[in-house]
């Protein structure tokens, strides 16, 4: 489509394919592409072409039946929002759950007084621990001081004998488990997460004050990270299929192929998974449950090599 905007994103996925994989095209039915509907807003869809792309297409160019598909789809389902199940793995090891929602740059003040800290007004006693974690990380950063957490934070506070001091927060909001959004710095995330944000951030950033092109920016975003979590996920998938190869040499279980079909009024093409499984019945539960949508057609046992 020519006035589609092609997003480079910076990932190898696994070569699954998505519940929402399926060809699209303008209303004029000159462009088409094959696709995964990864996330879309009021006014944008995001897809993920073949192999390693994104690309944004405004809503109001697609054809009639891509617009019908849309309606049929809800948000929290594709973009994952609201749910709360990404888990980013800071480099101190810290699990940060919650979801990023955008880019920012702000500063944070932190002030004791009254006996209190308080980060930009908010009583960082009652924060969120995960945050109550990153704040003494921040200050470390920016003063060259040895933090020792919590109490290393009241103390340096102490020691500033009621002077706010504001350290510049660069980085993505993330909604945390209090429903608040918080600033995470880059310099907290590990190489390989920043290397996937730091493309948008550059665009964030030479938007300058353009609302509307950060708000793009952000909603490109929140579509990125969700397929990055996908991507991690299923190779966590992998991961514990590997370690699970032990039990199947040894026929603890085995590997069944079950081919799936979209439910009557349903879109996307039929699948065709591999679960591990003890008889047929525990294959067709493993399966619906990865793929709920889907209803469960003709399996069969993996052949084993001799």
């Amino acid at each position: 489509m020519n006035t589609i905007r092609s997003i480079t994103f910076l990932l190898t996925l696994t070569t699954t394919t998505s519940v929402f994989a399926r060809e699209w095209s303008d209303k004029t039915g000159q462009y088409q592409v094959d696709a995964d509907l990864i996330g879309y807003s009021d006014t944008t869809v995001v897809l993920k072409r073949k192999p390693d792309d994104l690309v944004a297409v405004p809503i109001e160019q697609l054809s009639d039946s891509d617009r019908k598909y849309l309606e049929t789809q809800t948000k929290d389902t594709i973009t994952g929002g609201g749910s709360g199940n990404q888990v980013w793995e800071l480099k101190s090891g810290l699990k940060l759950p919650g979801r990023i929602v955008g880019f920012d740059k702000h500063g944070v003040t932190i002030q004791r007084r009254l006996g209190k800290v308080y980060v930009n007004n908010q009583r960082f006693d009652k924060m969120p621990g995960v945050y109550r974690a990153i704040i003494p990380k921040l200050v470390a950063h920016f003063t060259s001081e040895e933090i020792d957490g919590e109490r290393g934070l009241e103390d340096w506070a102490r020691d500033q004998r009621g002077k706010p001091r504001t350290f510049e927060c660069a980085g993505v909001m993330i909604e945390l488990e209090d429903s608040n959004l918080y600033c995470v710095p880059f310099f907290l995330f590990t190489d390989e997460t920043f290397a996937m944000l730091k493309p948008g951030w550059e665009r964030w950033l030479a938007a300058k004050e353009d609302y509307d092109e950060k708000e793009q920016e952000s909603f490109f975003l929140q579509a990125q990270t969700h397929a990055y979590e996908q991507q991690q996920m299923r190779l966590r998938q992998i991961q514990k299929l590997q370690l699970n190869l032990q039990a199947y040499d040894a026929g603890l279980f085995d590997l069944w192929e079950v081919t799936m079909y979209p439910q009557a009024g349903g879109y996307g093409r039929p699948l065709s998974v591999v679960v591990p499984a003890t008889d047929s019945q525990q294959a067709a539960a493993v399966a619906h449950q990865q793929n709920p949508p889907y209803i469960i057609g003709p399996m069969r046992i993996v052949r084993r090599r001799n």
